[in-house]
Formats: C-alpha cells, sequence, structure tokens
C-alpha cells in the first residue's frame, strides 16, 4: 500500500491541484490524504498515518508554480525558512524541522528511472535538488525522518507539479502550466515506477 499526499490550498493559490491528484488516485493500494498547510497539523496528520500505515512507499505531492514540469525532488533539507504565513498563522524562520535529525535526507524514490519513464512519454520531467524551505520540504524531510525512526526503509519522497491548465484558465495573471490528465498521468507513471522497484 502506497500513501499518496497533496496539500490544501494556501495564500493567495486559489486551488491546489495536488489535491484533485490525491482524489483522483486512490484506489484499493493507493491510501490518499490532503494535508493542512500547516507545520503543525500537518505534522502531526502525517506522523500518525505513517505510524497506522506502515506503508510500503509514500509519495508526498506539491505544488510548484514556476514551471510547467513535473519535479522530482532529491533532497529535504532541516530546515524551515518560511517567507510567507502557513495557514494557521505561524511563520518560523531559521527553524530546524527536527533538533536532532541530520542535516538533510536524500530521496528513497526511484528519481532517475521516474524522470526516464516520465520522458518516455512525452512528459517534461527533472531531476531537482532544493524542495525550497516552506511546507513541501517539511512534509518530504518529516516522512523520511518518521521512516528513519521506524526504521523503515521503504521507497518514500516528493514531487512537484505545475498548475493544472484548468486551474490556470481562471486566473488572472499567465501562469505555466500542464493539463490536469497529463498530471495525473505523470503521478501514476510514478507510482508504477515505485510499486515495480518495491518489489524487485
Amino acid at each position: 500500500m502506497i500513501l499518496l499526499t497533496g496539500f490544501e490550498s494556501w495564500d493567495d493559490i486559489p486551488s491546489n491541484p495536488t489535491s484533485d491528484l490525491v482524489e483522483h488516485l486512490v484506489s484499493d493500494e493507493v491510501v490518499g490524504e490532503v494535508l493542512p498547510v500547516s507545520f503543525r497539523r500537518a505534522s502531526e496528520r502525517l506522523e500518525k498515518l505513517i505510524r497506522e500505515l506502515r506503508p510500503e512507499a509514500v509519495l508526498n505531492l506539491g505544488l510548484a508554480p514556476e514551471r510547467p514540469v513535473i519535479r522530482i525532488e532529491r533532497v529535504a533539507i532541516n530546515l524551515i525558512d518560511a517567507r510567507i504565513p502557513d495557514n494557521d498563522g505561524e511563520q518560523p524562520v531559521d527553524v530546524p524541522i527536527d533538533p536532532d535529525g541530520p542535516p538533510c535526507y536524500f530521496s528513497l524514490l526511484p528519481t532517475r528511472e521516474i524522470v526516464m519513464a516520465l520522458r518516455e512519454e512525452g512528459i517534461p520531467a527533472f531531476l531537482s535538488y532544493s524542495a525550497g524551505t516552506y511546507l513541501c520540504n517539511y512534509v518530504m524531510y518529516k516522512t523520511l525522518r518518521t521512516l528513519d525512526i521506524m526504521g523503515l526503509r521503504v521507497p518514500a519522497g516528493f514531487i512537484h507539479v505545475p498548475y493544472s491548465s484548468e486551474m490556470a484558465s481562471k486566473m488572472d495573471k499567465p501562469v505555466p502550466s500542464l493539463p490536469l490528465s497529463t498530471i495525473k498521468r505523470a503521478i501514476q507513471i510514478a507510482l508504477d515506477v515505485i510499486t515495480s522497484s518495491s518489489r524487485a
């Protein structure tokens, strides 16, 4: 069983495509959860899910509105440096995610294999070496930290997606986007690669 997480909307973002992806991709083998854009509540919910489910893999999703590509993250750093408050009004700056944790964690996903599989299907995908210092990096680090503490060595990591074209068409400014069907297909391909790698 794979745990798939996305986020609710935040700040001036009207909606978050990752919440749609979670809803569309839930199946008998995929448990979906839309996390709050809150450092405290996301942490509590994520840790509870991982400890209760003991998943065979974890894939966290987030929105990166800068480019119309799928970004597979390779590194999560032990730092919160929030440029804006979360949805609870909290804005930690220069704070470690876990004072007892390592400086960083590397993704446990087959990152390069996912990129290759996506490109073979004509989907623009790239490896990324920075998940930022906001909620996306936070959730990636917390996922890997929780699994590490539990001694669970399973595929886990983070993928950033752009706006869906459907969402972009309703916005007042031009933003990079991909059709929701393309983004959904990309994440399904990633899930398939993860499943294959975990059973190899």
